[in-house]
C-alpha cells in the first residue's frame, strides 16, 4: 500500500523549500554556516521528495477522470 503525505509533512516540505529559497537568494549576505544548512535541508527534502511526487500523480489521476 502507498504512503500518503500527511498535513506535518507537507508544510515540513512547504518550509524547507521556502528557507532554501531564501538561502540561495542571499546572494551578498551568504554566509558560510549556510553550506551546512543547505546541505541539511537537501537530505531532508530527498525523503520527501517522493511523497510529494507520488501526490502529483494521484492528484493527476484523480484530474483526468474528472
Amino acid at each position: 500500500m502507498e504512503r500518503r503525505m500527511t498535513d506535518e509533512q507537507a508544510v515540513r516540505y512547504l518550509g524547507l523549500v521556502d528557507r532554501k529559497l531564501e538561502l540561495m537568494a542571499a546572494g551578498k549576505d551568504w554566509k558560510p554556516e549556510y553550506d551546512r544548512e543547505l546541505e541539511e535541508i537537501d537530505q531532508e527534502l530527498a525523503g520527501l521528495i517522493p511523497l510529494v511526487e507520488r501526490e502529483r500523480k494521484r492528484s493527476g489521476a484523480k484530474e483526468a477522470t474528472a
